[in-house]
Order: C-alpha cells, then sequence, then structure tokens
C-alpha cells in the first residue's frame, strides 16, 4: 500500500514538474514574441510619425496653412534662432512679403496706436478691448480698395512654404536621430482628413494599431501566466 502511494506521489511530483518547465518554456517564448513585437512597433511608429509629419507639411504648403510650433519647441528653434543655411533663401523670401506688408500698416496712425496698445498691454481687461479694436481695424481694412489682401497673401504664402521647410527640415533631424516626430501640433480634424481611406499612411496607421493590439494581449498573457491567474470566463 505504502508503495503504492510512493509511487503515485512521485508520478505526481514528476507531472507536475513537467508541467512547470511547459510553462516556463511558454512564458520564455512569450516574453521572446513581446520583445519581437516591441522592437517592430517602435520602428514603426518612428516611421509613421516622420510620414504623418511629412505629408501634413505638404498639406500646410499647398492649402497655405499656418504651421504652429506652440507645442513643437525645437521647430521654433530651427527657424528663429539656427537659421539652417539650406532654409536662407525661404526666410528672405518671407522676410521681404513680411517688411512690404509691415510697410503698408504702418502707413495707418490707427495700426501704429494699436500696436503701441498691445505691447503696453497687462491686464485681461485692456489685452481684450485691443484684440477687439484689432479685429474692427482688420474688417475695415479688407473692406477698402487698397493693396492689403495682395501683401497679406504674399506674405502668407511665403511664411507658410517657410515653415513647411522648416517641419521638413526636422524630420530629417530627428530621422538621423532615429526618433520620432512630435505630432502635437497637428490637429485631429487635420490628422484624419490626411488619414484619407486607402492611402498608404492610413495603412501605416493601420499596422501601428494592429501591432499595439498585439502587444497589450502578449502582456496580458504574459502577466496572467506569470501569476498563475486564470482567464475569466464570460456569462
Amino acid at each position: 500500500m505504502k508503495t503504492t502511494l510512493l509511487s503515485v506521489l512521485c508520478l505526481f511530483i514528476l507531472g507536475w514538474g513537467s508541467m512547470q518547465t511547459a510553462l516556463a518554456q511558454d512564458l520564455q517564448e512569450m516574453e521572446k514574441s513581446l520583445s519581437a513585437i516591441n522592437e517592430e512597433l517602435n520602428q514603426k511608429t518612428k516611421e509613421y510619425s516622420w510620414q504623418l509629419v511629412s505629408v501634413y507639411a505638404d498639406y500646410c504648403e499647398a492649402n497655405n496653412k499656418y504651421i504652429s510650433w506652440n507645442d513643437v519647441p525645437y521647430l521654433q528653434e530651427i527657424v528663429e534662432y539656427n537659421r539652417p543655411a539650406s532654409l536662407e533663401n525661404y526666410r528672405l523670401e518671407h522676410k521681404v512679403c513680411k517688411d512690404a506688408l509691415d510697410k503698408f500698416l504702418n502707413t495707418y496712425k490707427e495700426y501704429r496706436e494699436l500696436k503701441k496698445r498691445q505691447t503696453e498691454a497687462v491686464s485681461k481687461e485692456e489685452k481684450d478691448a485691443v484684440s477687439a479694436a484689432f479685429s474692427a481695424f482688420w474688417k475695415k481694412l479688407r473692406s477698402e480698395d487698397n493693396a492689403y489682401k495682395e501683401l497679406y497673401y504674399a506674405e502668407r504664402k511665403t511664411v507658410c512654404k517657410y515653415r513647411s521647410e522648416a517641419l521638413r527640415y526636422m524630420i530629417e533631424q530627428y530621422k538621423k536621430d532615429n526618433k520620432a516626430v512630435p505630432t502635437s501640433m497637428i490637429k485631429y480634424s487635420d490628422r484624419s482628413y490626411l488619414l484619407q481611406k486607402g492611402s498608404a499612411l492610413e495603412l501605416l496607421d493601420k499596422e501601428v494599431n494592429a501591432l499595439e493590439s498585439v502587444q497589450r494581449e502578449l502582456v496580458r498573457k504574459i502577466t496572467r501566466a506569470k501569476y498563475g491567474l486564470t482567464e475569466a470566463k464570460e456569462e
């Protein structure tokens, strides 16, 4: 009897050891898969950011859309401080148009006074008052037969071109460092427009989302395997 019980116990221990070994091997394989997924996702995420911002630069240039650098300090650094030689022609073109517009605007006494009030405004009420006064001034200016519109659109076109080129320059710098480009300057509506159905960018976006989904599932399975948790049953 004792011999029989001892034999059963030995078989149970051997079986449990084999099961534990199998579980350890499964866990090891899942962790290897997760590592590969993480690496691929990291690279695809960078490629997606490069392509998205590149398409955005093309879109802004084609539509004379102003690129804000509020969320991307490096873009401001390129435009206002670094001033790469490759962008110098674009900067000078914009400067010529901006100077022409400023010269025209300064022929208006009202404009000069508003600019002075703008620099002196401290409180919110003062700033709001100047903003309202400027809105009225711009409306009046646009209604008159003058050179404002032509000068304004020329300045707008060159600044949009300059910033689009600066954005492309920034992308190349991030590529050299093998880093993802910040995409926070792109509004949700613009991002949705750029991810048009069937575009290469949309396909890459779906690929990134699929990898993220696989990553989450692997992390969930590894966590359950490590702590011996069972799958929750659906009711």
